[in-house]
């Protein structure tokens, strides 16, 4: 695939993409708590992390 492409479909695809998981209440608490001390959303670290391990 190119690049750039014209196709708004090519770009839609890209979109963030949204998903749910189940984590142990230790993982929960550490979130709430580090996202806290960052001043971030859950949801933003929780997704810094994943890309990190990826």
């Amino acid at each position: 695939m190119p690049l750039f492409s014209s196709d708004p479909r090519s770009i839609l695809s890209r979109a963030p993409k949204r998903i749910t998981i189940t984590i142990p209440h230790a993982t929960f608490e550490a979130i709430v708590q580090r996202s806290d001390e960052e001043g971030r959303s859950m949801s933003n670290l929780a997704a810094y992390i994943l890309e990190k391990g990826l």
